[in-house]
C-alpha cells in the first residue's frame, strides 16, 4: 500500500469513527448523568425509593425512566407564587418526602453522575391541577 492510499484509509477511518460517536450520542434511549428529563410519574415506591416516569423522547417516543431516589436526594415541590414580584420570588419550592409524590404528577428528575439514580425530583405540576 503507498503512502497516499494509507493516509487516505487514516482519515476515513477517523471520519467512521466521529460518525460511529454522533449516532451513539444521538440515539435515542441512551441516558447520560446529569441530564434532566421531564415527565408524568406512573409509579411511585417508597419502600425501594423508586419512581418511574413517562418521557418523551426522540421522535416522540414514549419511554417509562425508573430511578432510584437515595436518603440525600431533594424531592421538592414548586408552586407558583401569586405574590411574586420578580423572578426570584415567582415560585416557592418546598422539600417534601418521596411519598408525597403522586401518580400522574409532572415531575423534572435531574440524574447525579449514576444516570439510574436522580439526585433532585421536582414536582412542577400536581396531577389534575390547572396551569
Amino acid at each position: 500500500m503507498t503512502l497516499p492510499e494509507r493516509a487516505r484509509l487514516g482519515r476515513l477511518v477517523a471520519v467512521a469513527g466521529v460518525l460511529l460517536m454522533i449516532c451513539l450520542a444521538l440515539a435515542p434511549g441512551a441516558i447520560s448523568a446529569g441530564e434532566r428529563h421531564a415527565g408524568t410519574v406512573l409509579a411511585v415506591d417508597p419502600q425501594s425509593r423508586t419512581i418511574t416516569v413517562d418521557e418523551y423522547v426522540a421522535n416522540a417516543e414514549r419511554r417509562a425512566l425508573r430511578v432510584q431516589v437515595p436518603q440525600d436526594a431533594l424531592v421538592v415541590l414548586s408552586q407558583r407564587n401569586p405574590s411574586g414580584l420578580d423572578v426570584k420570588s415567582s415560585f416557592h419550592d418546598r422539600t417534601i418526602g418521596l411519598a408525597d409524590v403522586r401518580v400522574g404528577d409532572f415531575v423534572v428528575v435531574e440524574l447525579s453522575a449514576d444516570p439510574d439514580v436522580a439526585r433532585l425530583v421536582m414536582v412542577t405540576l400536581r396531577r389534575g391541577a390547572g396551569s
